[in-house]
């Protein structure tokens, strides 16, 4: 089985966690009076030639976590309409645009994308989600992917204060001609990478002395361009990178050094470890005072192996249930498990055996058992649906174990609800569902179209895209192809609208063309019929008896 990277439903539970499905209350479209540009389809592209830097916020009117982003939107476009005027937000209503959403790959809401002029591929914009936060970020996006040291006082300074890794350039001036290329290849990375990263050069020679005096490197006597990364405020631990100086080399190990070698992973950390394609060793803790008596353990681990796996603390208090999304009990804290983000399995300490956590001695073992590939990884899923449940409900419910088996029948059209428990819109939905299943007749093996859902929390299943929130809707059409990468067929992310309707005239157009409304008026008629001959023969024998 095939397994997504972690950057898909672990992310997406992580964060979800917190809050739930989000607000119900306030308005998702921006304050008309407020600087932020509503763009449709027709002037899309004309407005991204006119203005280079764009935030394009892809939203739905009924979407909680866009009602709570609406008010700080406004507030950044008018906070940047001050001050830097060339810098403009707009929103695109994924309800009413749905072509353009399609084109830009909008999976969930909100969706906010960086954008250069209609010709250059969009960033995902990872930054904060209020209004100081959003313009404060766009501000960064504004600058050269390059910035140009000029005072490496002020320089060090910056690294104390800075909330994500550096990246410098150290180019002393007799270097300048002969690693010119190299220089290009420096910027065309900063330029891919500057969402995530910040970019500097430093290029004189006596700023260059004087930042050696601040960092642990050694910078003195360079025949080659010295590449560091820098973490905030540890400058006595500064990565320095080794190998030929190309594009995939310094790609690698910007992504490799950024990481720290013991991090909390949260809200604001989250796209650093997800950026990197590392297993990644979880360290769950109930309070402050246990991550402390681990802190030097994992750094030294961390140390012992980078470039093999990252390491994180996560504050159970806060987001102990992705332990589920690690196949882990959430209430057994301290725990420590890994996922491998090359195929996102799983792999954990026995939670039985260490009731109280596991010693950093079993931490250490477990780690070498795994790198050296001595452990099995765990998969999870319900129980097969039984009889009882099968004949109380009228969609058909996935587990691991017959997920791939549905999927496999290519000769019907299969919809299939990927949800959580725990989520409110999820269980706005299910009433519909069964409804849309009951229409369908879902069950008989007669027919055309399958109704399903999957507790995606509980259920290791193999996914063609992430699943980036809760309930995400995927549509299979019969007979679709199947795709060589993910070994699943042809797939449409749903999000036309979730009533009843829109989803039956969505699965008519997608599949084989099978009427929803007309098997619906059918039922219906058979329904009515069905009544009248059970009140016929009571009328019938009250006459006879007169």
């Amino acid at each position: 089985m095939k397994f997504w990277k972690f950057s898909t439903a672990a992310i997406a539970t992580l964060l979800a966690v917190v809050s739930a499905s989000g607000p119900t209350d306030g308005e998702a479209s921006a304050d008309p009076n407020s600087a932020v540009v509503k763009l449709t389809e027709k002037k899309f592209k004309s407005f991204l030639e006119e203005n280079p830097l764009v935030l394009t916020e892809f939203f739905a009117p009924w979407c909680g976590y866009c009602k709570m982003l609406g008010p700080e939107f406004s507030k950044a476009a008018d906070m940047l309409n001050e001050s830097h005027p060339n810098i403009k937000l707009a929103q695109v209503d994924c309800t009413e645009e749905q072509d353009l959403c399609q084109k830009h790959d909008i999976r969930g809401y909100p969706t906010m994308k960086v954008m250069r002029g209609p010709f250059v591929q969009p960033d995902d914009y990872d930054g904060p989600r209020d209004a100081e936060g959003i313009a404060n970020y766009m501000i960064k996006q504004s600058l050269p992917p390059v910035q140009l040291v000029e005072d490496a006082s002020e320089f060090v300074k910056l690294t104390k204060k800075e909330n994500q890794p550096l990246m410098v350039q150290v180019f002393p001036s007799n270097l300048h001609k002969k690693f010119q290329a190299s220089n290009e290849t420096y910027g065309e990375l900063a330029n891919e990478k500057r969402r995530t990263m910040s970019f500097f050069s430093i290029e004189d020679d006596a700023e260059i002395a004087k930042l050696n005096k601040a960092v642990s490197a050694d910078l003195s006597k360079l025949n080659e361009p010295a590449y560091l990364v820098i973490h905030p405020n540890q400058l006595d631990d500064v990565r320095v990178f080794s190998g030929d100086i190309n594009k995939e080399e310094l790609t690698e190990f910007s992504v490799n050094a950024k990481v720290p070698y013991f991090g909390d992973i949260n809200r604001e950390t989250y796209l650093t470890y997800m950026s990197s394609p590392l297993p990644l060793g979880y360290y769950f803790y109930s309070h402050i005072d246990e991550r402390a008596k681990v802190d030097k353990f994992f750094n030294d681990l961390g140390k012992k192996y980078v470039g093999k796996i990252n390491f994180v603390g996560l504050d159970a208090s806060q987001y102990g249930r992705h332990a589920e999304v690690l196949n882990m009990n959430p209430d057994i804290v301290p725990l420590f498990a890994i996922q491998d983000n090359s195929n996102s399995r799983k792999y954990g300490l026995d939670q039985t055996e260490h009731p109280n956590g596991p010693s950093t001695k079993d931490i250490e073992k477990f780690v070498e058992d795994f790198l050296a590939g001595k452990v099995d990884p765990i998969i999870k899923s319900e129980p097969l649906p039984t009889e009882e449940e099968i004949a109380n409900q009228a969609v058909v419910k996935l587990v691991s174990h017959n997920y791939d088996d549905v999927l496999k029948d290519t000769s019907k059209d299969v919809f299939i609800k990927y949800y959580a428990p725990w989520c409110g819109h999820c269980k706005k939905l299910a009433p519909i569902w069964e409804e849309l299943a009951e229409i369908y007749e879902s069950k008989s093996d007669d027919s055309q179209v399958v109704i399903a859902h999957i507790d995606h929390t509980l259920n290791d299943v193999d996914t063609p895209i992430p699943i980036e929130g809760y309930p995400t809707l995927i549509f299979y059409p019969a007979n679709g192809k199947v795709d060589p990468k993910t070994g699943i067929r042809e797939h449409h992310l749903y999000t036309d609208g979730r009533d009843l309707e829109s989803l039956m005239a969505y699965i008519k157009k997608k599949g084989l063309g099978v009427d929803g409304e007309k098997l619906k008026a059918e039922k219906q008629i058979i329904e009515e019929e069905a009544d009248e001959e059970d009140v016929a023969p009571k009328e019938k024998a009250e006459h006879d008896e007169l």
